[in-house]
């Protein structure tokens, strides 16, 4: 028994064997939201069913909770609990439901180094064998090149190549390792891949190893987020068996490789012509990508398999550049500290300054790490995401419809990206709101309305893009208050552990998307961040794929980034005795 379901408005046909529509539509490569990875928790993979001419399981009891009268009549379901069982289904995926990815915020830090790569191209004129000069083919390759090791691959091309070549080659190594040979002087056409492989988004930059010029930029979505919006439901995914983590592998793969397509035809460079990546990413995103088994990073003490330098050949991984070539991880710092947060280190450098900063990267997982030169403090904040817009009844990604900015003036104002009808809420609006609610008194410290209101209305039905009213209540807000109060809490720990205060902050840098879109002084009035001088908060964008891009340019950052861990204490909340009194505090304005 099979059923064909039609996806739109992709107009995407799949048949299969029965199964819960979203797991058809995971099965498919299409991507419906579902921030709770199919649990039945988040109400945030709503379809419509347009056409039967078969048979679909009833609305059953978790599906009425997040569904109105309304919109079952319309024919709304969530694809985690509709199983399509037989015949042909039409299923249109609302604009709420599919996944946009948010634009990469432009990063504000950049570093310059000295261009020293460890992908290095030598054109060599090689002589030609006599009778009374017998050498070796790789010997003869070798002997202007010095102590150098090569794969059986490259060894059975040479004798071949050399000939067909005339002797007139040009070698790339990657340190002592020859990983490519190519006819003439090619010295002048050599890249390397900078990867950011976050739980939402993946950045991929081309970078050209002769001059150190970032040739362009590119991102996609993360297609896991069809697994869960959160790291934990894809580590408990994957860790269900070996097929759900090439599954999961396999995606992140199959999407870094789609943008190497688009950066090469903008840019005219052969994939072939890439020899190295470097990839950067969380310590669960690390793990995943490389395939390796997550599960104990999720669970106590959070141990990761290796914290140390990765390096692979790409034809290991299925990486669509040279296949000699080789791909490369950052260290990671601890359980939930990854490579990310050290590429945000190498790029603030403040492992390298007197005065004590803070880094803050707002995600799921918020890392926050605080020091100077002699001494950092890291740690990892389970903020949930509701700074993503999940778990928030009208909550949505930063992508075009959402509410971004809110304020009041003789009324709510506020501002949608792309400048569209309004969609839902993100999280920089949300912050905004709540500010602005406790501002004029609407809602108490605690989050609370204050005159008996059980929600607040943003947008009428007649204003949005969804024929619905945009709401916040106090679900909602209290969500968000959870969730920075998570992250207040982490950072004063932090302080209160290296016996400051925060006036004593010289700079707070906030790294990744979101933080480049909040509103600095709300953020300080809900106490998201620190409340010192707005000048020295610093938004600093999607700054790990700069970090990434220094070190494909240069051996001595990587070498550095392998000494910054030593200067870094990872300090474990959840082992702290004063947490949950803090955290307490925290929640509240």
């Amino acid at each position: 028994m099979t059923v064909k379901l039609t996806f739109e408005p992709l107009g995407r046909e799949t048949e299969t064997p029965p199964n819960f529509i979203l797991e058809i539509a995971r099965d498919a490569n299409i991507t419906i939201r579902s921030d709770c990875g199919g649990k039945g928790l988040c109400g945030k993979c709503k379809i419509i069913i347009t056409s039967i001419n078969g048979k679909v399981s009833e609305v059953n009891k978790i599906e009425r909770e997040h569904l109105t009268l309304n919109e079952i009549e319309e024919g709304y379901r969530l694809a985690c609990q509709a199983r399509a069982i037989n015949g042909e289904i039409t299923v249109f995926i609302p604009p709420e439901s599919r996944i946009e990815t948010r634009k990469v915020a432009e990063t504000i830090l950049e570093t310059d180094v000295e261009l020293n790569p460890p992908i290095k191209k030598i054109h060599l004129k090689l002589k030609k064998p006599t009778l009374k000069d017998a050498t070796p083919d790789f010997e003869r390759l070798k002997s202007p090149l010095g102590r150098i090791e090569t794969s059986l691959n490259i060894l059975k091309r040479i004798p071949e190549f050399l000939r067909d070549a005339n002797w007139d080659v040009t070698a790339t190594l990657s340190y002592n390792r020859l990983i490519e040979i190519e006819k003439g002087d090619t010295t002048d056409r050599s890249y390397g891949l900078a990867v950011d492989i976050g739980s939402s988004k993946i950045i991929c930059r081309l970078i050209d190893l002769v001059t150190g010029e970032e040739l362009a930029e590119d991102y996609s979505e993360n297609p896991q987020v069809a697994y869960g919006e959160d790291i934990i439901s894809r580590i408990s995914y994957a860790s269900k068996s070996d097929e759900n983590l090439r599954r999961l592998q396999k995606m992140v793969i199959d999407a870094i490789n789609k943008i190497v397509d688009k950066l090469c035809e903008k840019t005219g460079i052969k994939d072939n012509e890439i020899y190295e990546a470097m990839i950067v990413g969380n310590s669960v995103m690390h793990h995943l990508f490389f395939g390796i088994y997550p599960r104990y990073l999720g669970r106590s003490p959070f141990v990761p398999a290796i914290k140390d330098m990765i390096n692979c050949q790409a034809r290991e991984l299925g990486i669509k550049i040279n296949p000699e070539g080789r791909i490369n991880s950052l260290p990671l710092i601890a359980g939930f500290i990854g490579a990310d947060a050290l590429a945000d280190i190498l790029v603030t450098q403040m492992h390298e300054k007197d005065e004590t900063n803070m880094l803050i990267d707002i995600g799921t997982n918020t890392e926050i790490l605080l020091g100077d030169k002699d001494k950092i403090l890291a740690c990892s904040s389970p903020s949930g995401p509701a700074f993503e817009g999940a778990h928030i009844k009208h909550g949505m990604k930063a992508v075009n419809g959402a509410i971004e900015k809110i304020w009041f003036s003789k009324g709510v104002k506020y501002e949608t990206i792309g400048k569209e009808k309004p969609k839902g809420i993100c999280g920089s609006a949300l912050i905004d709101l709540v500010a602005e609610l406790y501002k004029n008194g609407i809602i108490n410290k605690r989050g609370k309305f204050t005159k008996g209101k059980h929600e607040f209305i943003i947008a009428n039905t007649d204003e949005t893009g969804t024929k619905e009213d945009i709401t916040v209540n106090e679900k909602d807000i209290d969500n968000l208050l959870v969730a920075k109060g998570a992250i207040r809490s982490a950072w004063t720990i932090l302080m209160k552990k290296l016996g400051i205060e925060e006036e004593e902050i010289s700079k707070v840098y906030v790294a990744g998307s979101f933080g480049r879109y909040i509103d600095v002084e709300n953020a300080k009035i809900i106490g998201l961040l620190p409340d010192i001088p707005t000048d020295q908060i610093i938004f600093a964008g999607d700054i790990a794929i700069a970090g990434a891009s220094i070190t494909l340019k240069s051996i001595q950052k990587r070498i550095e980034s392998r000494e910054i861990p030593k200067l870094i204490d990872y300090i474990e909340l959840s082992a702290e005795k004063d947490f949950n009194r803090i955290f307490a505090r925290s929640i509240q304005l």
